[in-house]
């Protein structure tokens, strides 16, 4: 939003040359004519109406603006100070003012800062920590039906800036916080220009946003419950991942998601339907569909144990879930379960994904699911045992999760004191799964709004700490090399490549940590 804080700027200085509480029309074109030179020039002609919001006066202008929307509504805030239970706060009068043009019919649309606390991140501590200051008013936003999301993690959304009906821009230095509303004097303006407008609607359009971050918990459809018995039996999962069983892997998984719980461990199959969710060839016919089924069907059943089918020709069969070891009916784990999220099946990652992606997959989410911030720590020896898997499988695995952006692997250093033989459990966090339709569509994005070589270059450079599907950390790249120049992020990138693969250093904090201290090395 660079150019928005620039048009604030502009704006703010024209609003402080004027009278308080004066109405003042501007025009390029008419200035142009004073000065003898064609109003026809690089400067587009905008007739626009400014009125000065600074101090007091932004509280009561917004409100009214906001209840006299017609037909949109786009706001960007940096910070909003919400406490739904302050009824009578201005804070509230405004956020309710959102939620009642949206109940009128109004299209309202709300970008968000993350917050994220830079500060702690340039002082060392090289973690990107949310303050959430924001998720209070993201929550009631989103149980009340309004379109809101939260920005890219990696750049702040300093705008404080409102749009509505495509004329009206409300922009200044006010948050809505009980300081900026009531004490603070905030420099601020209302501008009436359809034109320019226009041109703030195609900045907003330009902020990215994290879609993932953006959906709540409960707007998401329940996981799906693995027992861990499944993985961990020598007998079961890792025989499959032994003989490359994919069909049998996958359409177990499939048949617990379809299962709804009833006393009978009872699964309707529809070779149809399984056959589009498990990837096959829409081309297929029906009986080359059952055909691809029948096959691991059967051998869930007589190789596995997982499964008892029972046939009623003409109809496609049902199948009844098996417990294991006891062989009875399947009933929902209530212990010693991982839960698997939808967006599994729903981004089609049970097609995109190897069996051995799959598999770490699972054992990450055994581990680290139900972990406060998804985050645990383990030796790849620990895994292999725990899951009966070799150290190589857990390893590759892991690491194109890494590559994926499905996960961050946090490598312990080697302990100087073992003679580098030993090294302390890594630690591993596991991050949503996020739709690769959108991934593309924010790629495309990037690629016309900064240009292929730009975005290309940030691609090229996010791959090397194994972030070249993570959109933010592309962008920031981008971002990085405006503010340090293309050379020093070259070096700062070339400095990490060497290193091995699961050494610490092979991350994206470690270049920015490269970056700072060059830079303050050089304004010494």
């Amino acid at each position: 939003m660079k150019q928005i804080c620039l048009k604030t700027a502009l704006f703010i200085i024209l609003v402080s040359a004027v009278l308080t509480g004066t109405r003042i029309f501007y025009s390029y074109a008419e200035t142009a004519k004073t000065q003898g030179q064609s109003p026809t020039g690089t400067v587009p002609a905008l007739q626009v109406s400014v009125e000065d919001l600074s101090g007091e006066k932004y509280f009561p202008k917004v409100k009214e603006s906001l209840s006299k929307a017609k037909s949109s509504i786009y706001m960007a805030m940096y910070f909003v100070n919400f406490n739904p239970k302050l009824k009578n706060s201005p804070v509230n009068e405004l956020v309710e003012e959102l939620i009642s043009a949206h109940k009128r019919g109004v299209k309202v649309k709300v970008i968000l800062d993350q917050n994220i606390d830079f500060g702690a991140l340039e002082e060392g501590s090289g973690r990107w920590e949310r303050e959430a200051k924001n998720d209070s008013l993201f929550l009631y936003l989103k149980k009340n039906g309004l379109e809101v999301y939260y920005d890219n993690l990696f750049m702040i959304t300093h705008s404080k800036v409102i749009i509505i009906d495509e004329e009206t821009v409300i922009l200044g230095s006010a948050n809505w916080t009980m300081s900026s509303l009531k004490r603070n004097w905030e420099a601020s303006c209302l501008i009436k220009s359809k034109a320019l407008a226009k041109q703030f609607l195609e900045d907003y359009s330009k902020i990215t946003i994290d879609y993932e971050a953006s959906i709540l918990d409960e707007e998401r459809n329940p996981p799906v419950r693995m027992a861990e018995g499944f993985l961990k039996s020598p007998s079961l999962a890792p025989r499959m991942l032994k003989y490359n069983d994919e069909g049998a892997f996958n359409l177990y998984l499939l048949l617990l998601r379809r299962f709804d719980g009833n006393a009978e461990g009872k699964v309707e199959v529809d070779y149809g339907v399984f056959s589009r969710e498990l990837g096959y060839d829409a081309k297929l016919s029906y009986v080359s569909a059952r055909d691809k089924i029948m096959r691991p069907l059967m051998r869930l059943e007589k190789k596995y144990k997982l499964i008892r089918r029972i046939s009623r020709s003409p109809k496609s069969p049902y199948v009844i879930l098996l417990d294991y070891p006891n062989k009875k009916p399947y009933i929902l784990p209530q212990d010693n379960y991982c839960s698997i999220p939808d967006e599994y099946w729903k981004y089609g990652w049970n097609k995109k994904l190897s069996l051995r992606e799959s598999y770490c997959y699972l054992i990450c989410r055994c581990k680290g699911g139900a972990v406060r911030g998804n985050v645990w720590s383990s030796h790849i020896i620990g895994l292999s045992k725990d899951f009966n898997v070799s150290r190589d499988t857990i390893r590759r695995g892991m690491q194109a999760l890494r590559g994926l952006n499905i996960i961050e692997i946090d490598y312990a250093p080697y302990l100087p004191e073992e003679n580098f033989r030993r090294r302390d459990a890594s630690l591993f966090k596991l991050l949503r799964l996020y739709s690769p339709e959108i991934l593309d569509k924010e790629k495309k994005r990037l690629r016309e709004l900064y240009g292929k070589r730009r975005f290309e270059e940030a691609e090229r450079y996010a791959k090397v700490v194994f972030k070249g599907n993570d959109i933010q950390v592309i962008e920031d790249i981008i971002k990085k090399i405006d503010e340090y120049g293309a050379g020093s992020v070259d070096e700062a990138f070339k400095v990490v490549s060497i290193k091995s693969i699961d050494n610490p250093k092979r991350s994206y904090k470690y270049v920015i940590g490269v970056l700072q201290t060059k830079a303050r090395e050089a304004d010494k």
